[in-house]
Order: structure tokens, then sequence, then C-alpha cells
């Protein structure tokens, strides 16, 4: 688990570095394994990482980006440890305050990029999300930019992107270990919060409560 923490950095680290050198109003999603590369197969147990990207050529008055997994069995979320970039301020997800969450009401994940601010014109968000692989079969990650007509009261789809990969089942297990054997998150997972304060300072970046 301390590697896939490490690498879960390393990623973000690397979106603060190349985030928003496309504008376009648009939002991207993918599945990441422990190398920073999109997963195509895994298999239960697996550590990955749910990433979703929003760019912006226009205003959004309050940007949301509804996450779902099909099936929903198929990957567990690590909400707690859910981090957001915006224009290269990095935010750590506060379960008593936060911008990533489940929805009871839209049966979805919700990232509210809104928690920040509004977008304008050339400003990017990014989303990482730990998560583990718990069941067999496609797998598809759905989400959708969503925005808020405060005149008519509505809300509405402004794009939307999916990604699919496929979760096989595991090998069976090495009968002498270590030879590639899978170690399953724990119960309390990482404290990635934690880690990512200290990658943040190394490499100049900056961790910032919710705005005022």
């Amino acid at each position: 688990m301390r590697k896939l923490a490490t690498l879960f950095l390393v990623i973000i680290a690397f979106g603060m570095v190349f985030a928003g050198a496309v504008s376009a109003q648009d939002v991207e999603t993918a599945v990441l394994d422990e190398n920073g590369d999109p997963v195509d197969v895994a298999c239960p147990g697996e550590e990955v990482v749910v990433t979703a990207d929003v760019t912006t050529d226009t205003n959004i008055w309050d940007p949301d980006v509804e996450i779902t997994v099909d099936p929903e069995t198929g990957l567990e979320l690590d909400d707690a440890n859910a981090v957001m970039i915006f224009n290269g301020v990095t935010y750590v997800n506060d379960p008593a305050d936060p911008f990533f969450y489940w929805s009871d009401t839209y049966q979805a994940w919700e990232w509210w990029i809104g928690w920040v601010s509004s977008m304008d014109d050339n400003d990017y968000a990014q989303l990482f999300v730990p998560a583990v692989v718990t069941d067999v079969g496609p797998i598809t990650v759905d989400a959708g930019l969503w925005d808020y007509n405060p005149e008519t009261e509505v809300w509405f789809l402004l794009e939307e992107d999916s990604y699919t990969f496929l979760s096989v089942p595991c090998p069976p297990p090495c009968p002498h270990p270590p030879c590639g054997a899978t170690v399953p998150m724990q119960a309390t997972g990482s404290p990635l919060a934690v880690a990512a304060l200290g990658l943040l300072s190394i490499i100049g970046g900056a961790v910032y409560g919710k705005l005022q």
C-alpha cells in the first residue's frame, strides 16, 4: 500500500506540472494502475486511481461532475483520501465538508468543483481518488460535467466521458511467497493526506483549505 501511495502522489505531481495545457470545455476520466498507466486488465484486490479532468474555455457557474461505476460493485472508492487540484492548488477531501462524496439523491459520486469556485476561461480542475477493484467483468467509469442555471434553477449536462477496463479472476497465490501476491488495502487505508503535504512541500506546491 505504501508503494501505491507514493505513486499516487507522483501522479498528482505530474498533474500539477502538465495540467491546463489544453483549453476546452471538456471532461475526461480514466483509471490508472500503480505505474500511472491506464488500466486495461486488472483483478479483484488490485489498487488503482480513478481520475477526472475538467478544462473550460468559457464560464461554468457551478461546475459539478457526477461519477458512476458500472457495475456498482466494480470499484470501492476511498473518498476520504480524494484529492482535487484547481488551477495548480491542491485540496485534500474533508469528510466534514467534502468536495467529493456519495449522493443518495443522484445515486452517483459527486465531485463538486464549485466547492472552490466557478470556472472561467482557461481554468482546469483534476480529481484523484484511490480505489480497489472489487468485481470481475467489464467495469466502466462514467463522468458527466454539469452546470446550474440560477435563473431557471435547472441543472444541465455540458459534457460526458467514460472509461472501461476488464477485471478478471486473479491467478492463484504463489506457493512460496513473495512472488507476485497482491497485498489488499488495509481497512484503515493509507495516510495519503499527510504524505501529500510532504510531497507537495518538496515540489513547491501548496495545500489550502476551502476558499472563503
